[in-house]
């Protein structure tokens, strides 16, 4: 399950949500673009979230791991942004933006992982 083909999948499918985040947050919300980018903290986060995709694509197939793998990436996130991290977007904002970074990084995931599993 946790071979590296997976885990550079998963970090990839992170960096990828984290880039699709920040132009979200940056197009909604007017902050700096290339600061969302590059910000350790923000990535390390959207990676160590990207891993949960491993496991949940392992014990999953089809449409229920595709909806598993965006609401988990998708609310994990935003769980974190509001209680850890003391966001000041509202709940809904937050949620839509995570929801960004969680359909790309599945994409992202899945593409990388079924392709080179051929």
């Amino acid at each position: 399950m946790f071979n590296s083909r997976n885990i550079i999948a998963a970090i990839l499918a992170g960096i990828a949500g984290t880039i699709a985040n920040s132009i979200a947050v940056s197009a909604a919300l007017g902050a700096p673009l290339l600061d969302l980018i590059f910000s350790f903290g923000r990535e390390a986060v959207a990676i160590l979230v990207a891993l949960l995709l491993i496991p949940i694509f392992a014990r999953m197939e089809g449409a229920a791991a595709w909806l598993t793998g965006f609401l988990t990436l998708a609310i994990v996130p935003s769980i974190l942004a509001k209680t850890i991290f003391a966001v000041p977007a509202g709940w809904t904002m937050v949620l839509i933006v995570n929801a960004v970074y969680a359909i790309t990084a599945v994409i992202v995931y899945v593409l990388i992982t079924k392709r080179t599993a051929a």
